[in-house]
């Protein structure tokens, strides 16, 4: 269980450094950040409609469906590929999602944290909060300037990294004062 916590931690920890280093890159090249993710989308999406073009041209079943769903795929991908600015608005707004349920997951981790007693709970509190009111802001799509909306993405992913990273170790230094015990016998009671 402790190894399942550990390794949890530590893709956590990994998770949260790489929010951070890709919330500088976005605040520092908002533009060419914007454009690269865009087309990046649009490539992705090609590749898995001609894999499934591809998979299914010697398979007789479902193959038709499957030949058109990967036409459409591809199609969608060229149209994501060729007007990445107009895909990456909805984009924003599922990135908004992320960060809300971000948000609940940091309100639920400082509600543990108050549970066992842990001082400042509130303090993660809070960053969980912000969290949550920037995945609002993002929703809202409040600015319609793809730049500025790739400005403020980089701003929550450099905090979203930080508040994690503080939220890690918090609960490891908490940790570390409970003591894990196992009962094996009445005689050790």
């Amino acid at each position: 269980m402790k190894e399942k916590l550990k390794d949890s931690r530590i893709s956590e920890f990994v998770i949260a450094i790489l929010a951070v280093a890709l919330g500088v890159l976005c605040i520092a090249n908002p533009g060419g950040v914007s454009a690269i993710v865009g087309k990046v989308i649009g490539i992705v999406i090609v590749i898995v409609g001609a894999v499934m073009i591809i998979s299914r041209i010697k398979d007789e079943s479902y193959r038709l469906p499957a030949i058109i769903l990967g036409a459409v795929l591809i199609a969608i991908g060229l149209f994501i590929f060729s007007r990445p600015n107009d895909v990456l608005k909805l984009i924003f707004v599922v990135f908004g999602v992320l960060m809300i349920a971000d948000g609940v997951s940091g309100i639920n981790v400082s509600f543990a944290m108050r549970t066992i007693g842990t001082p400042n709970w509130w303090i993660s509190m809070l960053l969980a909060l912000i969290s949550f009111a920037f995945g609002v802001l993002c929703i809202l799509g409040a600015l319609d300037l793809l730049k500025l909306q790739f400005i403020i993405i980089g701003i929550m992913l450099i905090y979203d990294g930080i508040s994690s990273l503080y939220s890690l170790i918090r609960v490891g230094r908490a940790e570390r004062g409970v003591v894990d015990s196992h009962i094996v016998d009445e005689k050790d009671i």
